[in-house]
């Protein structure tokens, strides 16, 4: 990347990041110079979502780790105001291609030779692009139909850059302006979550290694990836055509009761985060598919998770906790998580799981993270933040409320403790 276009960055980050800050604190100066009434909601919701627009703006605008950036705000519902996930989560699917002979020059750098030596065919126009690569469809000279997903170029020097950038933002805003909201953390986070996502080829391993998992369940499809044609920045794998998640009409068309459909998906995910600990986080529509036969298709494994050893048997211990409301086993629970209260009162924990059973349908805990619990959850956190909530449980817990958003408009519901006893057919 040029001199100048690094500059032009910086500047770009620099801006944005002022003109936010000033947008919050000259309101708050002014409102105590004035000794004038906080802000209201409504007030302070219209100033969340002009901010998050500029964010968005932004991301788009420069691509590379600020949509990363976003992304990952977007899923920490217990840092960030709705304002902000309900806009930015937009990111994981709104993100423009790249013209195609910036894919053609990159996949031929890659492989050393002609793209028409490596493929039959080869189409132009994306069916996906994000934050790092976009999608093509494609043909093998055997005849083997494949997806190929293309990194960017130059994408390693620009999230170098923009990580910079952002860590002197986060540096310079934490040093005038101390918040319990700590950003470095966050970014230090985002930061490990890329360097895996830009070598293809530990994607490859992820998807992998789910495969395996699943080898055993006929309602499951990964697709396999070919390593004679992938690369660090090139990734070709079977391609496999299904229905997308949230296509209710498509899903009943094809002969497929939907609630059979939630059924097997929570099970994946079920198996993956309790049974494995580890899984694909990153379960939004554009990468969940059925198949007229009913198989459930999972792709994009750029960010898969780890859990720590213990992990599903303290989450299991806290959803059953949460159903009969035992409170010292509430309180194991959330300590065998990794949460950590500031004052080490207990009942800190007690007040948050009062406050997220509370907007459950029938204000007790029936097995489903539901969208509405969640956000109560990260709400009270927000609100009274407990010294360490650990990123796993903020990770799996978006996860849940994400599959139930996809139940729901199925028609069903994610009920995660009905799923564990259900098995593959």
């Amino acid at each position: 990347m040029q001199l100048t276009a690094r500059i032009q960055r910086s500047i770009q980050i620099g801006y944005t990041a002022g003109t936010i800050w000033l947008s919050y604190k000259v309101p708050e100066y002014t409102r105590k110079l004035l000794r004038l009434p906080e802000a209201d909601k409504a007030t302070l919701s219209r100033r969340n979502e002009r901010t998050a627009d500029r964010i968005l703006a932004l991301a788009l605008s420069m691509r590379g780790v600020m949509i990363k950036m976003c992304q990952a705000v977007a899923t920490r519902a217990d840092m960030f105001p709705p304002e902000f996930i309900d806009k930015l989560k937009q990111c994981h699917d709104a993100v423009p291609s790249k013209p195609f002979p910036v894919v053609r020059e990159t996949v031929e750098s890659e492989f050393g030779k002609p793209l028409d030596a490596v493929f039959s065919e080869f189409e132009e126009e994306p069916i996906a692009a994000a934050s790092l690569a976009q999608v093509h469809r494609a043909k093998l000279h055997d005849g083997r139909e494949v997806a190929v997903k293309v990194q960017y170029p130059d994408i390693e020097d620009i999230i170098r850059t923009d990580l910079r950038n952002m860590q002197r933002v986060c540096r310079i805003y934490e040093f005038f302006d101390p918040q319990p909201l700590e950003l470095l953390p966050l970014l230090r986070e985002i930061t490990t979550h890329l360097g895996y996502e830009l070598d293809f080829r530990r994607e490859a391993e992820f998807g992998e290694r789910v495969r395996e998992l699943f080898s055993d369940d006929k309602q499951v499809k990964i697709p396999e990836v070919y390593p004679e044609w992938s690369t660090k920045r090139v990734l070709v794998m079977e391609r496999i055509s299904g229905i997308k998640i949230t296509e209710k009409e498509a899903i009943v068309a094809a002969g497929l009761d939907p609630a059979d459909v939630v059924q097997d998906l929570m099970h994946i995910y079920v198996r993956m985060i309790l049974a494995a600990g580890f899984f694909q986080a990153d379960p939004h529509p554009g990468n969940l598919f059925v198949t007229p036969e009913g198989q459930v298709i999972v792709i994009d494994f750029g960010l898969s998770k780890e859990l720590p050893e213990g992990f599903g048997l303290g989450l299991f211990e806290l959803m059953f906790s949460l159903m009969t409301f035992n409170e010292s086993a509430m309180v194991r629970a959330f300590n065998e998580l990794g949460f950590r209260s500031k004052s080490g009162d207990d009942e800190t924990f007690l007040a948050i799981a009062r406050r997220m059973v509370s907007r459950s349908d029938s204000g007790s805990f029936e097995g489903e993270f539901t969208e509405e619990m969640t956000d109560e959850l990260f709400e009270a956190i927000r609100e009274d933040p407990v010294a360490d909530v650990p990123t796993d449980f903020v990770l799996v817990a978006r996860v849940f409320s994400f599959l139930s958003g996809i139940a729901h408009t199925l028609g069903s519901r994610a009920n995660v403790l009905q799923a564990m006893g259900a098995g593959g057919n």
